[in-house]
């Protein structure tokens, strides 16, 4: 009743408040109660219904407190459920178990308009606006990144910054589109592991959410936590036998044009009408499909069952028959938006992959370290990694026409000076050809990117004479195999460069790679590729490792090379720098009588030995002779001049 603050009373009141249990009221109770959708933020603006979107229901008990999950992953469909489960997480944590909440988005602009939907949603409801500081000019409590509240702050940041990821603790973490953070962040390792961390502090009351669409098989995030998990599928019941069943894209059935479009049941084989929809998914329940890690509880859903008014079930049949025509014509494209973004599955479009197999059942009968007759010039290429040197040697001949000659391993830390001279030993042994002349590596290229770049340096800078240099993978599209000129890293005691030091020479990886990929199945000819029996089976694996991602980045195509995590691919780059190497010497450029003029120094024209020598003796006989004639004629010259 007193009219005059009293810090007392506003301490025991908090104190006690912070003294009560969370709330028993789950996410989805409290978002069907209080949650607002402001005009601008989704198709179907006003109060918040779980039962237009029911299957989203078990994901938001999932993120209640009161459930034990830890990790809750949803691999879905663009526009389904995976954002506004996310804002109403956020918002019920907000009003009824405070504490810091960590959003991360993959890029900034995605940022802001995530920050943008949170803050009209704190706007348009009470219990949320009384609680959230006020935005003002001139106060830093709530912006575009920062939202402070009663018992926490909510920080929309994005993944691409370490810093981002080490300097805030917060028992709530959202990580949305997973699939399209960057692979490492800032060198420091996986984004998804740093961003748990942030959690380590609050033990089982912390909460994980993370939401994707996937992308590449074998390296997509949301599907390796989903696999990790419970692996929870939604079955709706079929409205003619009642049989629960997933909604699954081959049994989608549309007429030749498009009039009509529907579910073959898979027990009864009855036509649905999506008309049905609505009850099926009324009546719809998630089966989980493994045991899961037991801290991770996993979603999937398709577009399929957008409920009516979104995306129809004929529209999902013309997507599919666009981007159908669009592969079979070789753009795969338009197919891996489909699976990713309205299946929810990863894309492996094996017609455009190169096998391993494929590659291995074409290796030729000649030996490692022999030279095949088409050569007529060596590269050499070096990858480092803490424990070994894995060196490849490549032929080439006229066409960028290319034979694999050696590849072997050289076990050792490159710390010690003892591995680079053993290599050194096997860079400067020469290769003997079939017409017993021999060859020697005109250009070595060799990866400067991992733990080892001094030594590296210091191994080129001594070698430059033979064209022995240090290169360093560079992944941007458009830039060119190898740069035009090197760059210097070496730097004087006073701080400016050296002329003559070491040199380091970027290499444009995504160029060289699709140049690659792109004749693989070619066997022989121009750039075609030879390989030895010899060589082990891991090393075809190794060389097909990686597969092609599209992904836009501020609304441009952007294609990436990409691997699974646990896949080696030092054979790739090593295929990569070797590539490099034969441009460093312009090999690319060299027309017909310039592979001429260099298969005449390997492949001399041959001399019958025996011809040759039966001319020298014919000609020495006859010199013989003349020198008698000479002296003969000599001694009777002296005789008529004595008389």
């Amino acid at each position: 009743m007193n009219a005059v603050a009293d810090g007392g009373v506003a301490y025991l009141d908090g104190f006690g408040k912070g003294l009560m249990p969370d709330p028993d009221l789950w996410i989805d109770e409290w978002a069907d109660e209080y949650q607002r959708i402001p005009p601008g933020n989704g198709p179907e603006p006003g109060k918040y219904r779980t039962a237009r979107t029911p299957f989203a229901r078990e994901v938001m008990r999932c993120l209640s407190p009161a459930h034990p999950a830890k990790r809750i992953a949803v691999m879905g469909a663009s526009q389904l459920l995976k954002t506004q489960v996310a804002i109403n997480w956020i918002s019920a944590s907000i009003h009824q178990a405070p504490g810091n909440i960590l959003a991360l988005l993959p890029s900034g602009n995605i940022a802001k308009r995530v920050s943008t939907r949170i803050g009209k949603t704190i706007d348009s409801v009470p219990e949320l606006r009384e609680r959230v500081a006020a935005p003002r000019s001139r106060d830093s409590r709530n912006t575009i990144d920062t939202k402070e509240f009663i018992g926490g702050t909510l920080y929309i940041i994005t993944a691409g910054s370490a810093a981002n990821l080490a300097e805030i603790p917060a028992r709530y973490v959202y990580g949305d589109e997973i699939d399209r953070w960057e692979v490492s962040v800032d060198q420091e390792g996986d984004p998804v592991e740093l961003a748990e961390t942030r959690t380590s502090t609050f033990g089982r009351n912390a909460k994980i959410y993370y939401s994707s669409s996937p992308t590449i098989e074998g390296a997509s995030r949301i599907a390796t936590l989903f696999a990790q998990s419970d692996q929870r599928y939604h079955y709706v019941p079929c409205p003619h036998c009642g049989e629960f069943q997933i909604l699954e894209w081959e049994n989608l059935w549309w007429s030749p044009d498009f009039s009509s479009v529907a579910y073959v049941c898979k027990d009864c084989g009855a036509h649905i009408d999506e008309s049905h929809k609505r009850e099926m998914l009324a009546h719809g329940e998630w089966r989980s499909h493994a045991a899961g890690d037991g801290e991770t509880v996993g979603f999937t859903i398709s577009a399929l069952y957008a409920p009516l008014g979104w995306v129809s079930w004929l529209s999902l049949a013309k997507q599919y028959v666009k981007a159908k025509d669009a592969d079979d014509k070789g753009d795969p494209e338009p197919m891996q938006v489909f699976y990713n973004t309205r299946l929810a599955k990863t894309w492996d479009n094996i017609k455009e992959r190169t096998q391993p197999e494929e590659l291995r059942q074409r290796a030729e009968s000649y030996s490692l370290r022999s030279i095949p007759d088409g050569v007529v010039l060596l590269t050499a290429a070096v990858d480092t990694q803490d424990n070994r040197l894995e060196l490849k040697i490549m032929g080439w001949g006229e066409g960028m026409e290319r034979w694999l000659i050696d590849y072997q391993v050289i076990h050792g830390d490159p710390a010690d000076q003892s591995t680079w001279d053993a290599l050194d030993e096997i860079l400067q042994t020469p290769l003997r050809r079939t017409n017993g002349l021999n060859m020697t590596i005109r250009a070595t290229a060799i990866d400067s990117g991992g733990h080892c770049t001094q030594e590296v340096y210091e191994f080129t800078r001594r070698r430059k004479y033979r064209m022995v240099f240090a290169v360093k993978g560079a992944s941007k599209p458009g830039r060119p195999i190898i740069a035009a000129t090197p760059s210097k890293v070496d730097i004087n005691r006073r701080g400016k460069i050296e002329k003559g030091g070491a040199e380091l020479w970027m290499v444009g990886t995504d160029t060289s790679k699709d140049w690659l990929h792109s004749r693989w199945k070619i066997a022989g000819g121009p750039g075609g590729i030879h390989f030895s029996s010899d060589l082990p089976e891991d090393f075809y694996k190794q060389l097909c490792s990686e597969r092609r991602l599209i992904k836009y980045v501020k609304g441009h195509k952007r294609t990436e090379w990409v691997k699974s995590k646990s896949d080696r691919n030092e054979a790739l780059d090593l295929a990569v720098y070797n590539l490099a190497a034969a441009h460093r010497l312009g090999l690319h450029k060299w027309r017909e009588n310039d592979w001429a003029r260099e298969r005449l120094k390997v492949n001399p024209p041959q001399t019958d030995l025996f011809v040759a020598i039966s001319k020298d003796n014919e000609r020495t006989k006859t010199d013989r002779t003349t020198d008698r004639s000479d002296q003969d004629s000599n001694k009777k010259s002296i005789t008529r001049r004595l008389a």
